[in-house]
């Protein structure tokens, strides 16, 4: 990493952008890649094409949100990579929790790639069908990058249970963020949405401008990044490994477990109790456990 306080080893900002996954993956699959190395990062004030997860557009008002993508090499076998949503996803979370320390609401993690807020008392937020007062602040988009082999190795591949020898060798990942800052209610462009704004962490009397506030949460997702890399590059990629400690504090932030959910999944729709993350979802119902590899989660209002 560079010197200094920042997380990030190179950090560029620009203006505008079609978007900055795009920009990001054309770089690295060209002459530029050299210039782009683990923990790098290019930011943009505003997005005309920005994306989310399954192709979907993600659009935000101006200077409304955090919209980053961070270039990540991590040291893991391939065969762990899945694990990397829901591991940013903790490290997002772990860097908005400040912001709403004091306020009626808690932070945490929505399978397989959301940030959410959940609130206290659950009578005083309006229900929204499928995330009843959940609100989702910030999403994750994770994606792997196809680049030339490596002239050093055979095939140029490693085995799906090899660790990388160093960040030369190692996955390339374009690890987009978008964090709902200071949007107004009627900016935000689905019921379930929610910014530090609406939540009352920014613009309040005594909280920071949604610049600043910005700026302040772009420098903690990148520490929270550093630190949670690290430990899962420590347990070589398996959450689980040793004290088991990142699996169990994965699994305390995610509230998609414990809920009866439905999930619209590739190949048709599945429902159950949340029991697990493998990090694929578990549900568990008459049929037995099923494991989910990617969907839509919705929650499912329980009679009684």
């Amino acid at each position: 990493m560079s010197s200094g306080t920042t997380p990030f080893s190179r950090l560029v900002t620009v203006s505008v952008t079609g978007s900055t996954q795009d920009d990001l993956r054309e770089a690295l699959t060209g002459p530029e890649a050299g210039s782009w190395p683990h923990l790098s990062a290019l930011r943009a004030l505003r997005q005309t094409a920005g994306r989310g997860r399954s192709g979907r557009a993600w659009v935000t008002p101006d200077d409304g949100a955090l919209l980053v993508s961070v270039v990540l090499r991590p040291l893991v076998p391939s065969e762990r990579l899945a694990w990397l949503p829901l591991l940013a996803g903790l490290a997002v979370r772990d860097a908005l929790a400040p912001f709403a320390e004091g306020l009626p609401w808690r932070l945490g993690t929505k399978w397989p790639n959301d940030v959410v807020a959940v609130p206290e008392d659950p009578s005083v937020v309006a229900a929204v069908p499928g995330w009843a007062g959940t609100r989702k602040i910030a999403g994750v988009l994770s994606e792997l990058v196809t680049a030339e082999p490596p002239e050093n190795r055979a095939d140029g591949r490693l085995a799906p249970d090899e660790v990388p020898a160093g960040r030369d060798e190692a996955p390339m990942v374009v690890l987009g963020i978008g964090v709902n800052i200071g949007q107004e209610v009627d900016d935000l462009p689905v019921a379930w949405a929610g910014s530090l704004r609406t939540l009352g962490a920014v613009d309040a009397a005594s909280g920071p401008t949604h610049a600043v506030a910005a700026e302040a949460a772009l420098n903690a997702i990148g520490h929270q990044l550093v630190r949670r890399l690290e430990q899962w590059e420590e347990a070589c990629g398996d959450v689980d490994a040793g004290d088991g400690v990142l699996g169990r504090q994965l699994r305390a932030a995610l509230t998609t477990l414990g809920q009866q959910v439905s999930v619209q999944a590739p190949d048709g729709e599945l429902g159950g109790l949340a029991v697990d993350v493998t990090p694929a979802l578990v549900l568990r119902n008459q049929a037995g456990d099923t494991e989910v590899r990617a969907g839509d989660v919705t929650l499912v209002r329980v009679s009684g």
